[in-house]
């Protein structure tokens, strides 16, 4: 039987739900960047698909900082890491 972090024993507190998504924000905007520099393809069709993945990446990195900064409210001044 496994045990679900949201409703288990290990239930994260809210500020700590937001920073694992934050992360995972992250993680996925640098993802996007990789695939995007990684592929072969020329041209401007293929200059375009890049400028809208790097506007979606930074899109995640924006909101990854947004998830952050709730969290630090969450937490308070005295939980702020």
């Amino acid at each position: 039987m496994s045990v679900h972090p949201a409703t288990g024993p290990y239930r994260q507190g809210p500020a700590d739900g937001l920073r694992g998504r934050a992360a995972v924000l992250r993680e996925r905007a640098e993802r996007l960047r990789g695939a995007s520099a990684g592929l072969d393809w020329k041209g401007p069709q293929a200059d375009a698909f890049r400028a809208r993945v790097e506007e979606l990446a930074a899109r995640c990195a924006v909101a990854a900082e947004g998830l952050a900064l709730s969290a630090d409210q969450l937490d308070g001044p005295a939980g702020r890491r």
